[in-house]
């Protein structure tokens, strides 16, 4: 079981769909608009939101059966798999029909929008309303995998499905225009296709059929995990989103659009804490206490060393990369905004390591109580931002949210590593936001250029983890 290698799948997986987005995004905002975008982002969000309809089972059943993991124990992790899949395919029915009968009055009168694109979202309710039970039981398909250490194959069915689901709609917008009530179906057609080989890829990696069945003694061992996991996973899509369902409410849909755009641009970065973070999961699970603390902060200081360069390359970037993929006008409501934004990813992405060591260790009522206490401050803060400053305030208080949230769960794990260790990290952060280009050739960018060396040799030497993968990665190189 390497982290090494199950993180690359982790990370091939993530990014691939993420160079394709950089492709298809402009395209589509061109297509179809940056006001009806916004509109889709927006229901994109809602339809996110109703992953709460998984009770935690999803992440309590990878929990089990992670820990399940000796030969002789193939029947006590079918069980689990069965008993877990009959729990969320009841919750998924239901949620599919509350959300069918609450997303009209919330869509009629919550949001801004023109009331042709009101009308095109109203059409498409029964594909929404029926993609929750199918997305959910998906959910405890893939959890299963990635507990058994299936993250190759996993990540192959990822990368294809998210592919598919970018050119889709795409494809339709092309042929048949910008009508939602076309691209919100596609979408989630797509989506739902993956759900087919992972299931037929389950049989051999449980393995399914060996006398496994749902057992009633087990729903209270998956309730007593997932309680808390259904706590976070009502607070999570909340803390994650409702930035841009505010934005949505008392600004406009093109506002969203300002946002969501440099959001899910900058976010993209989170796939490398994404991959070892799952890639870690199932053996923090199964490792004893002292074992998986050590393995945990490690793998924050390796995160740290990878993560910086990336984030002082972005900023650096950002400017004049959003000029030429979206336009100048889009990018001077963007740009700033995205700025903001990658200072919060660098830290949330470090705190991807103790919230799956909390998780891991059976502690997942920690991370609900953290984000139970974050909501009504983030609230607070988010109107103010943007009453006072806009767009930008509502990126400030994210970052603000996000960096809170990872002070309290390294205290709570502690892994976090001694403070001064990433003292230049936060420093360089801020130096590259002042020193951000707006042209290709200038000072700037050369003093740019100069903080990023600067920052990849203070990267090499903070992480013994990073130097043996990177010197491992260049052997192999070397010999092919």
């Amino acid at each position: 079981m390497s982290v090494k290698r199950d993180t690359f799948y982790n990370l091939a997986g993530s990014i691939t769909p993420m160079f394709v987005s950089l492709v298809t995004v402009p395209i589509f905002l061109h297509l179809i608009g940056n006001a009806r975008y916004g509109v889709l982002a927006i229901v994109w969000v809602f339809l996110g939101y109703f992953g709460v309809f998984d009770p935690g089972i999803t992440r309590a059943a990878a929990y089990h059966i992670a820990r399940l993991h000796a030969p002789d124990q193939a029947k006590e992790r079918e069980s689990v798999f069965w008993t877990a899949l009959l729990i969320n395919l009841a919750f998924g029915v239901a949620g599919g029909i509350i959300l069918y009968l609450v997303a009209r009055p919330v869509f009629m009168s919550m949001f801004k929008m023109p009331e042709s694109m009101r009308g095109e979202v109203m059409k498409c309710l029964p594909w929404l309303a029926g993609s929750i039970p199918l997305s959910i039981l998906g959910g405890i398909l893939g959890g299963a995998l990635q507990a058994r250490i299936w993250f190759g194959f996993y990540n192959s069915v990822r990368t294809v499905n998210a592919v598919v689901s970018q050119l889709a709609p795409l494809a339709v917008a092309l042929w048949h225009g910008p009508d939602l009530a076309w691209l919100i179906p596609t979408v989630i057609i797509a989506r739902l296709l993956g759900i087919i080989p992972t299931s037929l890829a389950l049989i051999r990696a449980m393995p399914l059929g060996v006398g496994g069945r749902v057992e009633r003694s087990l729903f209270k061992a998956l309730f007593s995990y997932g309680g808390w996991i259904t706590v976070t996973n009502l607070l999570t899509p909340l803390l994650s989103t409702i930035d841009r369902l505010v934005i949505g409410s008392l600004l406009d849909a093109e506002a969203v659009a300002f946002y969501t755009v440099p959001f899910n641009l900058v976010n993209r970065v989170a796939v490398v804490p994404g991959a070892l973070a799952s890639s870690l999961f199932p053996k923090l699970a199964g490792a004893s206490e002292e074992h998986s603390t050590r393995l945990a902060s490690d793998a924050v200081l390796a995160l740290a060393a990878a993560m910086t360069p990336v984030i002082v390359l972005g900023i650096a970037a950002l400017p004049i990369f959003m000029r030429v993929w979206v336009g100048a006008s889009f990018a001077q409501h963007a740009v700033p905004v995205g700025v903001v934004l990658l200072g919060g990813v660098w830290i949330n992405g470090l705190a991807f390591i103790p919230y799956g060591h909390l998780q891991a260790s059976g502690r997942p009522d920690i991370v609900a109580k953290f984000h139970a206490v974050e909501l009504i401050p983030f609230l607070g803060i988010l109107w103010l931002g943007l009453h006072y400053f806009g767009l930008v305030g509502a990126a400030y208080a994210w970052t603000l949210r996000v960096a809170f949230d990872a002070g309290l769960l390294f205290f709570a794990s502690k892994t976090f590593p001694r403070l001064h260790k990433l003292l230049p990290a936060v420093a360089s952060l801020a130096l590259a936001a002042i020193l951000a280009p707006t042209e290709v050739l200038s000072a700037k960018t050369g003093l740019e250029l100069g903080l990023l060396a600067v920052v990849i040799l203070w990267s090499w030497k903070l992480s013994p983890a990073l130097r043996s993968a990177v010197r491992g990665w260049v052997r192999v190189r070397t010999a092919v």
